[in-house]
């Protein structure tokens, strides 16, 4: 199988999607597929950056990169192909998948990313209207020419029958790396309480929730908070963390520093209340971390779910305080559900994940 990944910004470390797709590559790889991508930077088919007027530097904030389409590179690369699949809802998918059907490549997508993803961080734009209409763009522009669409989650594929996709959408998760998998959890003797949360400092993030249940948890002055990430919000983050007994550390920490981390952290909390699986989540869980998962219409973290003290209401910081309560005053309770995490891990590894999608890439092309 010759196989074209079309995406936006591959190499961006610190985003989800860019992320799962580096790691379904590696897989597809190891499974005798030949892939290439196309995206910018240092990549099969390099491809320019795209700077949008007037939202450039609100972009950038967010970490992520748009490329900017090429006729010549777009159509060498397709040309080369067998299977043309698509990671971002953007022009360069406009623009492959356009070529690829003219050409008779079988066109496949990965729904990563719902509207609010994007408009969660402009206000002005965070409109139900808007939104809407985003999704109506995507269905018949970017996806239009998709045999198939993969949906990381049951719950993105209910969102995208609700906006009637013609498609078929198939469940598949974006899967846990096996570092993950493989980072046993270690309980250190005399270990202070640590609660983790990982993620952009943004709005869709939603760490002001756990700001708020931190100043009203009876154990705050034992507990050490540290939120792994960065992003646009950390100037109004470090003024909610006068707030707090225990000043948390917030700063950004690499791959191998995060592994250690999770490692040795008693609970994970996922405010996010637009997600489109939470791979963040799902790593820390996979290394022992006891997760506290946001239940929210837009959001698909909480069916990893696996008792009612792992997730709480989106957006009601007076419930997160009290699951955080519980597990700090059941230890027993924490370890048990931390070796059943780990063992739940193991049903959800990349590698298998990657079969699923070769196998619905190979359906496609029969349809």
């Amino acid at each position: 199988m010759k196989i074209l990944i079309v995406i936006d910004d591959y190499y961006n470390n610190s985003n989800g999607m860019s992320i799962s797709t580096q790691r379904f590559v590696k897989e597809f790889k190891k499974l005798g597929c030949q892939v290439r991508v196309l995206a910018i930077g240092d990549v099969d088919y390099s491809l320019q950056e795209m700077k949008i007027p007037f939202f450039a530097n609100l972009i950038a904030k967010q970490g992520f990169h748009f490329a900017f389409p090429d006729k010549k590179i777009t159509l060498k690369a397709v040309k080369w192909a067998d299977y043309v699949h698509l990671d971002t809802p953007f022009p360069i998918g406009w623009q492959a998948q356009h070529y690829a059907k003219k050409l008779g490549k079988t066109i496949t997508g990965t729904c990563h990313i719902y509207p609010q993803n994007m408009t969660a961080s402009v206000p002005v734009l965070n409109k139900k209207w808007i939104n809407k209409l985003i999704m109506q763009f995507f269905k018949k522009v970017s996806y239009r020419n998709c045999a198939i669409i993969q949906c990381p989650t049951a719950k993105v594929k209910s969102v995208l029958e609700k906006y009637h996709f013609p498609q078929q959408l198939r469940v598949i998760s974006n899967g846990i790396s096996q570092k993950f998998i493989e980072n046993k959890h270690e309980y250190l003797p005399d270990h202070k309480f640590t609660i983790l949360c990982i993620g952009r400092f943004s709005h869709e993030k939603d760490q002001v929730t756990l700001f708020r249940a931190m100043e009203i948890c009876k154990y705050a002055k034992n507990i050490n908070l540290i939120f792994a990430g960065q992003g646009p919000l950390k100037q109004k983050y470090e003024e909610l963390a006068k707030n707090l007994p225990n000043k948390p550390i917030m700063r950004y920490y690499p791959p191998n520093e995060l592994l250690k981390l999770e490692a040795t952290s008693e609970v994970v909390v996922h405010c996010a209340n637009v997600e489109i699986e939470g791979m963040s989540c799902m790593e820390a869980f996979a290394s022992g971390c006891v997760p506290i998962i946001a239940d929210s219409r837009l959001s698909s973290t909480s069916a990893y779910s696996l008792s009612p003290q792992n997730k709480f209401e989106a957006g009601n910081y007076q419930q997160l305080a009290q699951r955080i309560e519980y597990w700090y005053e059941h230890p027993t309770q924490l370890k048990k559900m931390s070796e059943k995490y780990q063992q739940y891990a193991k049903s959800l590894n990349v590698s298998q994940c990657a079969k699923k999608v070769l196998k619905m890439m190979r359906q496609a092309k029969k349809h």
